[in-house]
């Protein structure tokens, strides 16, 4: 039988669950990972995230970063909400930015989200998936840093991606019903919403992004505003 091997960051072994993993039989490599928490394979690797943390870089949107980076780097995100989730549900003051939130990590990012009580479930769903995702092999998985830009394809995806919440999915539908980033960028806010999964306020917002005349603003109030969207679109999600 061939040992399983995970790469685990170096900040992960306080948390108990790089312990159950090898009591599973699981051959853990450690590294400094600049994205992600756990490399299941190559193409796999997954974000733990206590439930208070959880909520905590929701309020800050460092959560959506992370999540960019993730699968910017990884075909595969897996995001893992670890803790009494509905307890902790129960105080959170806006239970729709939540749901957004949620929304937005698989729909927006491709990620599959799994919820666990505590460490020693983490630990057995990242034994699980790993064995039943990955094939066999000696070797362990390889660990990538964001996805660099190294087609056409993917400097048009990364181009019509940078628009106010407009995720690689959606990007990928907007590229394909318009052809160019050109053609995409003259669309009328009529035609964008148009587009699967697009709406009128979404297109509305990118519309006003392309046509208004440039305003530059203070880099700290540019920021923060950029923190702000982002909430406000899991709040709208």
């Amino acid at each position: 039988m061939t040992e399983i091997k995970i790469v685990a960051d170096y900040r992960e072994k306080a948390s108990g669950v790089p312990f159950r993993l090898e009591s599973l039989g699981v051959h853990l490599v450690y590294r400094n990972l600049s994205v992600g928490d756990y490399v299941l394979s190559d193409i796999y690797a997954v974000e733990r995230k206590k439930t208070h943390d959880f909520f905590s870089s929701l309020f800050s949107g460092r959560l959506f970063n992370q999540a960019q980076r993730l699968a910017e780097a990884y075909q595969e995100p897996i995001f893992v909400v670890e803790g009494d989730f509905h307890v902790a549900l129960e105080s959170f003051p806006n239970p729709r930015a939540l749901w957004g939130a949620l929304a937005s990590l698989s729909l927006r990012f491709g990620g599959h989200l799994f919820f666990t009580a505590e460490e020693d479930q983490t630990a057995e769903l990242l034994y699980v998936i790993t064995r039943q995702l990955t094939a066999p092999s000696s070797r362990e998985p390889v660990v990538r840093e964001r996805r660099k830009i190294s087609s056409l394809g993917e400097a048009q995806l990364a181009v019509a991606s940078s628009l106010p919440r407009i995720g690689i999915k959606l990007a990928d539908r907007m590229l394909r019903r318009f052809g160019t980033v050109r053609r995409l960028f003259q669309a009328s806010s009529l035609e964008l919403s148009s587009v699967e999964g697009f709406g009128r306020k979404r297109a509305e917002r990118v519309a006003t992004v392309l046509d208004s005349p440039y305003k530059p603003p203070p880099f700290k109030a540019a920021r923060q505003r950029l923190l702000e969207e982002e909430q406000e679109a899991v709040e709208e999600s």
